[in-house]
């Protein structure tokens, strides 16, 4: 299977859409801009025809990252291996037991070895393309010349794989979001001047916390135990020794646990991080100021200040029962929060004073149009459009729910306008804006029918309450291929966040 559009991301007349591990650029009619492709060793190129031989020899290999190197993670074929190792199989041949270095090379798992992209975003100029890439836990930083073509300018592996990605209000810094609760900030151009203030650098990291190194010898004697001139002297070479032994265990620890580059931890969720954004907003004594909202598996949507004083925490917003996977501040109407995850219900928000000002049950959309015997739902994508008319638009979609439910806001209420059923069509996997107030769908085509497979749908707004589709085909294909397992585990991940209680 082809792996589909997964990510979209506009930016001016230029639309960049990730698919597995590149990234593609269309004009707002759809037609193919240009390609950045995932720098790949020749290593790791798989055999091909003759024919291609020469082409695949030209393959260059990454550039070196600007922090430690991505670990191989193991994989099903090495459990199976060192399971055939340890039993023994027959040999087809010569009756014998082949064991683990006997075994004929398996083919690559590419969900656990290719770098795929998982967060993808624009600098509000458009003059910059973000982009984050899972299993080598890498931060992209590219220059864009305004006509769809992609110049890379930093490669940085971050200590932890990055789940979420935001920018700061002035678009200079990058917030980084991991799974395991870290939040980090890094410039968006290494090169710049650094615009991290050293009020937040002294912040200890407990994802970077470098591993327990091994215990110096100490010695059990001391001065008052030894007497005699040589076993003084010899003692104090010991100590002289272990102090250093000490010192260079040290360094080697925090060299290898922490990127080269410029980073820093700002805060940290006890819970596993799910989702950052950034709102901007009025101070105390009537200064601009941001604000950083960040989301979590344990139902919390926490609100903290900016930097450089992130460590603080201003409040929460509580109200979920369940797990958190999205967030968007509404544009235009930047004191509006709303948030996403596994509850029945999208919840609108005043951030700020962390108060519910109304919920929208998609759940009940959903089964009302599509599937009447869905008892939950997962929230994958929310993002929030401000139309050319002044309207704004939220629209929701679900994991694995063939549908894309909108809503508008009336002034602090959201209000159902449609749900699109994409039934036929397959499943949609983002939804962006494009120049001209129509929204651009991606769409996983292999849970739809063949005769009606579009890796795009435009919806075209005819009045506040309807639109009409239209599908994209003529768009470039893709090469990276994977089987239907592995295409779950890349794309339908949301609902792995619900608790194991719940399925109960």
């Amino acid at each position: 299977m082809i792996v589909p559009y997964h990510l979209l991301q506009a930016s001016g007349s230029v639309i960049f859409a990730a698919q597995g591990v590149d990234i593609l650029s269309f004009n707002t009619s759809m037609e193919h801009l240009s390609t950045w492709k995932y720098p790949v060793k020749a290593t790791e190129i798989p055999s091909e025809p003759a024919a291609d031989a020469e082409a695949s020899a030209t393959v260059e290999a990454p550039p070196t990252p600007e922090g430690p190197p991505a670990k191989r993670r193991r994989t099903e074929n090495d459990e199976k291996e060192a399971q055939a190792g340890d039993a023994g199989t027959p040999n087809s041949t010569n009756g014998q037991k082949k064991g683990r270095f006997h075994n004929k090379p398996q083919p690559v798992n590419l969900s656990n070895e290719k770098p795929f992209i998982n967060c993808l975003l624009a600098t509000a100029n458009g003059s910059h393309v973000i982009a984050a890439t899972g299993s080598d836990k890498t931060i992209w930083v590219f220059e864009h010349d305004g006509s769809g073509n992609l110049k890379q300018l930093s490669q940085r592996a971050m200590p932890k794989r990055p789940c979420s990605l935001t920018l700061t209000t002035d678009q200079k810094t990058i917030l980084s979001a991991d799974k395991f609760g870290d939040v980090y900030a890094l410039p968006l151009l290494p090169s710049a001047e650094p615009t991290l203030p050293p009020t937040v650098q002294s912040l200890p990291s407990r994802s970077a916390t470098p591993a327990s190194a091994p215990i110096p010898f100490k010695p059990q004697a001391n001065d008052k135990t030894v007497h005699t001139k040589r076993n003084l002297k010899a003692l104090e070479n010991q100590k002289i020794s272990m102090e250093l032994s000490l010192k260079a265990a040290a360094e080697k620890s925090a060299e290898e646990s922490q990127p080269a580059f410029e980073h820093t931890l700002l805060l940290g969720h006890v819970s596993m991080l799910t989702a950052i954004t950034v709102a901007p907003g009025i101070g105390a004594t009537g200064e601009k100021r941001e604000w950083i909202i960040t989301a979590d598996r344990d139902e919390h949507v926490r609100v903290s200040r900016g930097i450089p004083q992130a460590y603080f925490i201003e409040g929460f917003c509580l109200g979920h029962e369940d797990f958190v996977s999205r967030l968007c501040v509404v544009p235009g109407r930047e004191e509006l929060l709303v948030s996403g995850g596994g509850d029945d219900d999208v919840f609108l928000w005043r951030w700020k004073e962390k108060k519910l000002l109304g919920r929208a049950n998609i759940l009940k959309e959903i089964k009302n149009t599509i599937e009447p015997e869905l008892t939950k739902v997962a929230v994958s994508r929310l993002k929030g459009f401000s139309l050319a008319s002044g309207e704004t638009v939220v629209a929701v979609i679900c994991e694995k729910i063939p549908a894309v439910v909108l809503f508008t806001l009336v002034e602090d209420t959201l209000k159902h306008t449609a749900t699109y059923s994409l039934k036929e069509q397959g499943v949609p996997l983002d939804v962006e804006l494009l120049p001209n107030d129509n929204l651009l769908v991606s769409i996983d085509t292999t849970e739809g029918k063949p005769d009606a497979a579009a890796p795009f749908l435009v919806l075209t707004r005819n009045s506040p309450d309807s639109w009409d589709q239209k599908p994209v085909v003529d768009v470039p294909a893709g090469e990276t291929e994977l089987n239907g397992e592995e295409m779950q585990k890349l794309l339908y991940t949301t609902e792995s966040l619900r608790k194991m209680s719940d399925f109960d």
